[in-house]
């Protein structure tokens, strides 16, 4: 086991072992008995024959002890679970803002003629991970760094891409949704909830959709952007 700051908060844990894996599917993890009570959703962000990769923040007591795991200590894992990207068509855009960039880059290495967009907050980070993958890479953060200044939605266009695929908070995905439709190019957007089981059992994290509610981590997490009704 590999765990590694790779900015203020945010950390890559590698697990060593042959985990089955779809682009934007997702493990449920934890590396404690029975406090606190659920598992914390990760979406893949690489997989090798060697090992699964997941790209977090500390944002509460689960994360908190997942940033704390050291080489030999346990780490639980239930998946591959969701239903993820499957690509159409030859040229493809991924769109990732903050955390979102998280199930993109193993998308990136199973899809073939992708472009990547990745939006940040503050410095950008594990750029040159996914410039290992495609030179084709833009980038845009608050200040500039790393690319232009600005929002990730301001920096793509949906010109030319037979389909696009967006990961990130809902504001920018909502946005994303509304540039898709403009241009007749279709969009599939992972939708981050909060989840209980990560099997649909609870209903924890259902959203309304167009043809009704749906789970999240059963039904998606990917779903078509025309099907999310952004204002509910």
């Amino acid at each position: 086991m590999k765990n590694q700051q790779v900015a203020p908060g945010v950390f890559l844990l590698k697990a060593g072992g042959r985990f089955p894996a779809g682009p934007g599917q997702f493990y449920m993890l934890r590396s404690w008995d029975l406090d606190p009570l659920l598992s914390r959703p990760m979406s893949v962000f690489d997989r090798t024959d060697e090992g699964i990769t997941f790209l977090y923040k500390v944002r509460g007591r689960g994360t908190d002890l997942l940033s704390r795991l050291l080489p030999g200590d346990e780490l639980r894992l239930l998946g591959p679970l969701g239903n993820g990207w499957k690509q159409e068509g030859k040229r493809i855009a991924l769109i990732g803002g903050g955390l979102g960039i998280a199930p993109l880059l193993y998308t990136a290495k199973v899809f073939n003629g992708v472009e990547i967009y990745l939006g940040f907050q503050g410095s950008p980070f594990l750029l040159e991970e996914f410039e290992r993958v495609t030179n084709r890479v833009y980038v845009s953060s608050e200040s500039g760094e790393g690319g232009r200044r600005g929002l990730v939605t301001e920096i793509f266009s949906p010109g030319g891409y037979d389909a696009c695929y967006a990961c990130g908070p809902r504001a920018m995905l909502a946005t994303l949704s509304r540039i898709c439709h403009g241009a007749k190019v279709p969009l599939f957007v992972s939708l981050e909830e909060r989840m209980a089981c990560g099997v649909g059992a609870c209903l924890g994290c259902t959203v309304r959709m167009r043809s009704g509610t749906k789970r999240v981590c059963r039904d998606g997490p990917v779903f078509p952007a025309q099907e999310v009704l952004w204002d509910a």
